[in-house]
């Protein structure tokens, strides 16, 4: 879970519901109101409009589309989701408000700057979260360890009923508790065992059904999970309104009878990848590399792994390999590494893809420790090899893409044996199937999605 991050947080224009008086607050603006039309009458100031001026108060506020994600660390997967989902709003609904809860709020505001028309960020949910689990870590005189989700969500859905108990957030709380019509948390893998605060985050949707406000939980991935967490997460499951999951494994944990949690696609398909990848594709490298920094032990052991792959494939010394980095500075180390061994990189950093989209081709040769990358390269038609790091984890993710339709060999850190790159998707269109049921999951919040041609 990601955490040092520079938030930012949300001024509430109205008055509290439990904190305040709102007959006491609307008196008093309409008290203000009579005396400034007064005033300007006596001075000769008043205009035509004068007798009809307007005030803001709590039940001018809009209702907005509330998203729960992990948008804005930033990690290219979850800026992929969070994207895609506010393209879909601002297609099908651009006039209600959309509030993206996060705990890089700071960043993913930038980061999602011009996606929809009214989209705004807020770290409520992330933070409660994140700060109960840091409290119940404290009292137990601890400064890491395990705390379960549920003892972290209680702590959360009870701040939430009583904004007193966590008067900083006070103008997020009320506004997620006053002013959504929906509360979605959206896919990706910030929720699990290792991560209870993340998965904690499930309270704000639980919350919401609970308070007579539908929610859904769409394409996400909870391995690892405990038995105390999945009996949680099932717990959510049964309350709200829809609840689905990208990977066989966590539906397994969470509903093992498959009565509840439903699944389905990565929801980076909601708009069936359209407008994801490069647009002038011609100029790319033919061979491409994305591997990782994080959640390996011995990353000199994985780029070495990666030089034996190139020379088993035939890749010559001087070629351009286009190197993918899904998170800023974490490629440093792998661009030295191909420079000493005569490959010309070529850095494809976060913000280039956000700005110009996935270096994709159909043609290339593709090599990933990453999930997104190994999804959208081998959608594409790309051939590859993935490399699992952390076991339990992104082995659950490649098999998860796999699933999907990539045909991509596995190659393993070390072994003599290394395979021939596999092909991607069979069928590249069946992208076109997969937006339809990311889509279908999220009616009961957003209605029937509108009418497409049939492919």
């Amino acid at each position: 879970m990601h955490t040092d991050c520079t938030s930012s947080g949300i001024a509430a224009n109205a008055a509290p519901r439990r904190y305040g008086n709102r007959l006491v607050t609307n008196a008093k603006q309409q008290f203000w109101k009579t005396i400034t039309i007064l005033h300007d009458r006596h001075y000769g100031l008043a205009h035509e409009s004068s007798a009809h001026i307007k005030t803001t108060g709590i039940d001018d506020i809009p209702a907005v589309h509330y998203l729960v994600g992990e948008a804005g660390y930033p990690n290219y997967g979850d800026e992929l989701i969070a994207r895609e989902w506010l393209k879909y709003l601002a297609q099908i609904d651009p006039e209600t408000p959309v509030v993206l809860d996060c705990m890089c709020s700071g960043p993913a505001a930038a980061l999602m700057y011009g996606v929809h028309p009214r989209i705004m960020a807020v770290d409520t949910i992330a933070r409660l979260a994140q700060n109960n689990y840091l409290d119940l870590l404290r009292e137990q005189g601890k400064q890491e360890g395990e705390i379960p989700a549920a003892v972290i969500a209680e702590r959360v859905r009870a701040q939430l009923d009583d904004v007193g108990q966590a008067p900083r957030y006070a103008g997020g709380i009320q506004l997620f508790t006053e002013h959504i019509k929906d509360c979605h948390v959206i896919g990706g893998g910030y929720m699990n065992s290792d991560w209870t605060d993340g998965l904690a985050r499930l309270a704000g949707a639980q919350w919401a059904q609970q308070h007579g406000v539908p929610a859904v939980v769409s394409g996400v991935g909870l391995e690892p999970l405990s038995h105390e967490d999945a009996a949680y997460a099932r717990d959510v499951a049964l309350g709200i309104t829809a609840f689905s999951c990208r990977d066989q494994q966590s539906v397994t944990a969470v509903d093992p009878k498959h009565e509840v949690v439903t699944l389905v696609p990565d929801d980076c398909f909601v708009n069936a990848l359209e407008g994801v990848y490069v647009e002038d594709a011609a100029s790319l490298p033919d061979t491409m590399l994305c591997v990782q920094s994080d959640f390996i032990d011995d990353k000199q052991a994985l780029l070495r792994h990666v030089i034996a792959v190139f020379e088993r494939w035939g890749v010559p010394e001087s070629a351009r390999i286009g190197v993918v980095e899904c998170i800023p500075r974490d490629s440093i180390d792998t661009m030295d590494m191909l420079r000493e061994h005569g490959y010309e990189p070529q850095l494809f950093p976060l913000q280039h893809l956000i700005d110009f989209g996935f270096p994709a081709r159909p043609g290339q040769c593709w090599l990933s420790t990453r999930y997104h990358p190994h999804l959208l390269a081998a959608a594409h038609g790309c051939a590859g090899s993935y490399i699992v790091v952390k076991p339990g984890y992104y082995d659950v993710k490649h098999q998860a893409v796999v699933r999907m339709g990539s045909r991509w060999t596995q190659t393993i850190i070390d072994q003599e044996e290394i395979p021939e790159p596999g092909p991607g998707f069979a069928d590249p269109d069946v992208r076109y199937q997969y937006r339809d049921r990311v889509r279908a999951q999220v009616v009961p919040v957003y209605g029937k999605p509108p009418a497409v041609r049939p492919r």
